[in-house]
């Protein structure tokens, strides 16, 4: 502890080095914070809900494609370089429930940047916006976005505060980055930081300098004290070592403790989303769930009995991972396979996008299947809006969804002359 007090006026005292984005809210005058309650925010997307008081609560998400969402938005003139800070107060946020902060500039009208605010729970917290290189100008608008799954409670949006640079509010600042929680995504299997890259600090590095630091400290305070002894040589070095050892397992066990309130997060999680469910009920509430479902719909209602060969085209930058879950999602009665080119070498985590040669050459199988992330069942099946390129004579599309499109041959005079393996 004693270290820690001595360390956190050293490390704001290093804040412009550190963090040079701070300098200049550290030096100018400092601007009354800017208080705006939820009952000022108008709805531009909305489900269901209402006001209460000086609160908005929302009750429902509008059904909107690609994820359902609600969005208010406030009117308000202010320089954006005053602010450093926001402090948002929203309570029956859940971790499938992201909130997006939106914003515009006077130089810039119409265009919208945003930031996604982090979740730790209900109460107030604070969210560094400096984050985002976009905030500076005059601003001219702020909207809040909820995006996701209210899972069937209320969400309310009682105030947004903008405040200016205080040292207190960046210490308040990294602690609220260092107990946010988001939950594991298909990434978390190479690593997981437990916090956002763009945080202020992270919780390894800043605990062991504490620790390191208190080490010292118990170093010189036990030189001090054997001077004043008269102990034996082999007891004071018991003595120090014991101490050492003591020191560092408290560090280790504060460290472990961050690590061990996030596993224990995401395990309430888990259970949520798979506890008692099928397997199919599983893969449906899955990061992938619309891969799967379109695997599991064109499989039982659109394709013929008996192993396809399904070649697959890429529309726009997908990512490799969402056509290797194709592929596996249609095994074993299809075979699916990136189809008339090969994945850009060099380690891009992209596939390449549809030409003219590989539609060609995936035209010659009864079916083909074009990935996608824009797809929407009113006006997503258009082949030339998606690619550029024109769909191949008599085809047609035969269902679709937000990963995907199927399209057979409507003439059914092609045979399949894809090479099987």
């Amino acid at each position: 502890m004693a270290s820690a007090v001595l360390l956190l006026p050293a490390y704001l005292s290093l804040v412009p080095v550190l963090h040079p984005e701070f300098k200049p809210y550290i030096e100018q005058q400092k601007a009354d914070a800017i208080a705006i309650p939820g009952n000022l925010f108008r709805p531009v997307v909305f489900g269901d809900g209402g006001l209460e008081g000086s609160v908005a609560v929302i009750s429902e998400l509008a059904e909107i494609a690609p994820e359902d969402h609600a969005v208010l938005m406030h009117r308000r003139l202010f320089q954006a370089n005053q602010f450093p800070f926001l402090r948002y107060h929203i309570e029956g946020r859940n971790p499938a429930l992201r909130v997006m902060l939106f914003w515009q500039r006077a130089d810039a009208p119409g265009v919208n940047h945003f930031a996604e605010l982090d979740y730790s729970g209900d109460g107030p917290q604070l969210h560094n916006l400096l984050r985002n290189e976009e905030w500076r100008g005059t601003i001219t608008e702020l909207a809040v976005g909820f995006f996701g799954d209210l899972r069937g409670g209320t969400v309310r949006l009682e105030e947004l505060r903008l405040e200016p640079y205080r040292a207190d509010r960046l210490l308040e600042t990294a602690w609220d980055e260092w107990t946010a929680f988001a939950p594991w995504n298909q990434a978390t299997v190479h690593a997981y930081r437990g916090i956002r890259k763009s945080s202020l600090a992270y919780p390894t590095p800043s605990i062991a300098a504490i620790t390191g630091f208190a080490m010292i400290i118990f170093m010189l305070a036990h030189i001090i004290i054997c001077r004043r002894r008269s102990d034996a040589g082999s007891n004071l070095r018991r003595q120090r070592a014991l101490g050492l050892a003591s020191v560092g397992l408290i560090g280790w066990i504060t460290l472990d403790g961050f690590w061990q309130s996030h596993v224990i997060r995401q395990a309430i999680e888990t259970v949520y989303l798979f506890a008692g469910k099928s397997h199919s009920e599983k893969m449906l509430v899955d990061w992938d769930a619309e891969y799967y479902a379109f695997a599991e719909t064109i499989r039982t209602k659109h394709l013929p009995i008996g192993q396809q060969v399904l070649p697959m085209l890429a529309a726009e930058s997908v990512p490799k991972a969402f056509g290797f879950r194709m592929e596996y999602h249609l095994l074993p009665e299809h075979d699916a396979r990136i189809h008339g080119f090969s994945y850009p070498p060099h380690g891009s985590d992209l596939l390449r996008q549809a030409d003219a040669r590989s539609i060609k050459r995936a035209a010659m199988s009864q079916y083909f299947i074009l990935l996608t992330s824009k797809v929407d069942n009113a006006s997503g099946m258009d082949f030339r809006s998606l690619t550029g390129q024109e769909l191949p004579e008599g085809f047609t599309p035969v269902f679709a969804n937000e990963a995907a499109v199927l399209y057979a041959n409507s003439k059914n005079t092609l045979r399949d002359r894809t090479r099987r393996p």
